[in-house]
């Protein structure tokens, strides 16, 4: 007779600890998109084990597989710093959605996926040109499991690739967002037209298109914000003549952003 309590017997769950791992790996990932936890903060384990209810060799193993991924950086004696958004970082996903992107134009796709591309296509038609944040939300949402969807048939390390490059892509449209500037969903009509109809140029055309409007969007963005910041804050007639001083390069500004250490 099988003895099911014997450790030779293969399982189809994980170890309790693995899961609670993963958990850890996932639920810091989604933080840090989400700017739950700041671009350029340092943070610690123990605080994050307080704060996330978590285990510190959970939190150690996330943090560890999230270096890998280039969300965040360890700084001896300093603890773990969350990958700040500059102009690096900008740069390498827009080279990384150029260049992989376009791949996504030859999948075919099956009945079962063209029924799922046209439904998410009318959740976004039916919230686009709205900028209310549930409506930028839903759009997203929609937009986000489309190219999942594109991406599903494909190769397990553009799968990889591509799904790192646009969950750091989210955590730059989130930082907008908390600045004040978000970024427009895109217009996906083309490209689900072309893919439906099998018109693989077609839809590289409007997977190009669209990576140059984002990254036009980026630099509308980033550019209102540094203007903004550039601009002194204004005083009270009463204030000026208690206290007849002017702003000046040294006079600090609050910053709705954080800065990468190089803009610091």
């Amino acid at each position: 007779m099988l003895d099911t309590s014997s450790p030779f017997v293969p399982t189809a769950t994980l170890p309790a600890s693995e899961a609670r791992m993963d958990v850890a790996t996932r639920r810091l990932r989604k933080a840090v998109i989400a700017c739950e936890l700041a671009p350029g903060d340092f943070i610690h384990e123990a605080a994050l084990a307080e704060r996330f209810g978590l285990g510190r060799a959970g939190i150690r193993v996330a943090l560890t597989a999230l270096s890998a991924q280039g969300f965040v950086s360890r700084h001896a004696r300093q603890g773990w710093r969350i990958a700040p958004v500059d102009g690096a970082l900008i740069e390498a996903v827009l080279d990384g959605r150029r260049r992989l992107e376009p791949s996504l134009a030859v999948q075919r796709l099956n009945g079962q996926a063209r029924d799922l591309l046209i439904s998410l296509l009318g959740v976004m038609e039916s919230v686009f040109g709205r900028s209310e944040p549930a409506a930028l939300a839903t759009a997203r949402l929609a937009e986000r499991q489309l190219r999942d969807l594109l991406v599903s048939s494909a190769g397990s390390f553009a799968r990889r690739w591509l799904g790192e490059i646009w969950d750091h892509a989210d955590r730059i449209l989130r930082l907008l967002d908390l600045a004040g500037h978000p970024v427009a969903p895109p217009d996906r009509r083309a490209l689900a037209a072309a893919l439906i109809a099998g018109d693989a140029d077609a839809a590289r055309f409007a997977i190009t298109q669209e990576n140059e409007r984002f990254a036009g969007a980026l630099a509308h963005g980033f550019l209102s914000v540094s203007a903004r910041l550039a601009q002194p804050a204004a005083r009270s007639a009463r204030r000026r003549r208690a206290r007849p001083m002017t702003a000046t390069a040294d006079t600090p500004i609050p910053l709705p952003i954080p800065l990468s250490k190089e803009q610091q």
